[in-house]
């Protein structure tokens, strides 16, 4: 009898040990929460594939509604709407954020989060933000781009509206490697015409240019088009292109995990009224390896040499900086 108490008493302890190891790896929150995400239709699959991720992850109970644009003028109205319906936290993914900021003056008892790709000096206390750091994934494009030109002369395209830091990354993931290069930088506007834009990458290219680094997002298919009638190489520092032909690499902003993250942020406490930033470190964003094994192959053997290295280099680079070991 004394057997099969002391046996059933150690059955239950193993159990408990089991499960308190596995409470610890992953906290499930129960507490139900409804969140409203407006976003842009472009964007809706990815946006909702995050909020499934936060909520297989961490929160079972939380629901999440995706509101979608159709165009600017529909915004307002429904992020009105979202007020009405009591939702707990009501997002912005894409494009939305001003509006956002503007309404949460006027309604100081919802809770507002955005992200956005620029940094905002002040905040109302019931606004949350998220910015895109691109400064350290501009910094290994910098670091890339001084190997891979031949002619020592780089052109670059960058929105004006971006912080000046992820412009001073590139130049200093430039100078790492004490290779001299010669730089031409064009800012644009949002509203610069597509022919303009091709026009300035076309002149980059006829004057010596060999590779070019965006910061423009879509709008550098317009400097890739040149870049292939040029026989030149692009490389873009804020949108994921598909790395083929004149693109060496691109910067993949992965939307579904910047949604978990907010989402997760949110649901542990982030304080109201600040912003966040979301970079490398985060895996919010990436490089998007710019020869893949099968391309290799087509490449004349210096290029072959130089890309195995520059590849290297960027990973073990790409290490430091999330370390916390690098600038």
């Amino acid at each position: 009898m004394k057997k099969t108490v002391v046996l059933c008493l150690l059955v239950i302890f193993c159990f408990g040990l089991l499960f308190s190891e596995g409470s610890a790896e992953t906290t499930v929150f129960q507490e139900k929460s409804h969140y409203a995400v407006v976003t842009d239709g472009a964007m809706e699959k990815k946006v909702l594939s995050g909020a499934d991720l936060a909520r297989a992850k961490y929160y079972p109970y939380l629901q999440v509604d995706v509101l979608r644009i159709n165009n600017t003028f529909e915004t307002e109205a429904l992020i009105l709407s979202a007020i009405s319906s009591g939702y707990d936290s009501i997002f912005s993914i894409g494009g939305s954020e001003e509006i956002m900021k503007n309404l949460s003056l006027l309604y100081p008892d919802y809770d507002f989060v955005s992200y956005s790709d620029t940094l905002s000096s002040s905040l109302p206390s019931n606004y949350t933000e998220f910015y895109l750091d691109l400064y350290p994934t501009s910094y290994l494009c910098g670091v890339a781009t001084s190997f891979l030109s031949f002619t020592g002369k780089i052109g670059v395209i960058v929105d004006s509206s971006y912080p000046s830091s992820y412009l001073e990354g590139f130049l200093k993931g430039l100078g790492k490697e004490g290779i001299n290069t010669s730089v031409d930088i064009y800012y644009i506007e949002k509203d610069t015409p597509s022919f303009t834009i091709g026009a300035i990458a076309d002149s980059l290219y006829s004057e010596g240019s060999d590779i070019v680094f965006t910061l423009i997002g879509e709008r550098a298919e317009y400097v890739i088009e040149k870049a292939e009638d040029r026989g030149g190489y692009i490389i873009v520092g804020d949108y994921h292109h598909q790395n083929k032909g004149p693109v060496l690499f691109s910067v993949n902003i992965d939307l579904e995990k910047i949604t978990s993250t907010l989402i997760e942020r949110i649901k542990d406490g982030a304080e109201r009224g600040r912003s966040y930033s979301l970079s490398l470190r985060d895996g919010v964003v990436d490089l998007s390896w710019f020869i893949d094994e099968k391309e290799m192959y087509s490449l004349s053997r210096e290029m072959m040499d130089i890309a195995s290295q520059v590849k290297s280099r960027l990973r073990l680079l790409r290490s430091d900086i999330i370390d916390g070991k690098e600038y």
